[in-house]
């Protein structure tokens, strides 16, 4: 059986080639971002009246955790289909079409995605299995452009899980730890303008 580091290794090669049918073979896409975006929300609503403290000027903290957690809910497909079509934009190679973000939003932010990936690279760390489930430490690390600096470093748990004779990423572990960091980086990152003008 492969064990999940040799797994992660076809992951990373998988979107450096651009390789959506080798990607969705070694990641269960659905599963990482409902989890994902649920156990995000969470920790926003969780942690609202700090982020209004350190983000006064976004209105997503200023109504609190029962508006937040509303407002995810409700828009829920619209923001996974949001992920969803920029990750087909960068697979498809029609993120080399992107104009503007008010023109083509979704390819922008695929090119946008593209540099970000560009940037970074993966120091690979210890693997721990237990059962039908594997974890594997991930230090994502930002080179000196632009994107990389803002990145820095970003340290991800990941989980797989047994897929036959396979193991399969489904989930990120440390959710709680890795949304802070994140969030500070799209809170300087993100223009207000980008808010503008999303169709999907």
């Amino acid at each position: 059986m492969n064990t999940a580091r040799d797994e992660l290794k076809e992951i990373l090669a998988a979107i450096s080639e651009r390789d959506e049918k080798k990607f969705s073979a070694h990641v269960d896409l659905k599963n990482l971002m409902d989890i994902g975006y649920d156990e995000t929300t969470d920790v926003l609503a969780d942690n609202c009246a700090k982020f209004h403290e350190l983000y006064p000027k976004d209105l997503f903290f200023k109504f609190g955790a029962t508006v937040l957690r509303f407002y995810n809910e409700k828009f829920r497909g619209v923001h996974l289909g949001l992920i969803r079509k920029v990750i087909a934009a960068y697979f498809d190679g029609s993120f080399a079409e992107a104009k503007n973000f008010s023109e083509t939003p979704i390819k922008f932010l695929a090119a946008e995605l593209k540099r970000l990936l560009e940037a970074l690279h993966a120091d690979i760390g210890d693997e721990k299995i237990s059962g039908d489930k594997a974890t594997l430490a991930v230090k994502m690390v930002g080179d000196t452009s632009s994107y990389g600096h803002m990145i820095g470093v970003l340290n991800f748990v990941l989980e797989f899980d047994r897929r036959d004779d396979r193991w399969k990423l489904h989930k990120i572990k440390n959710v709680e730890e890795l949304v802070p960091p994140i969030l500070d980086i799209a809170e300087r990152f993100w223009p207000a303008s980008w808010d503008l003008g999303i169709k999907l």
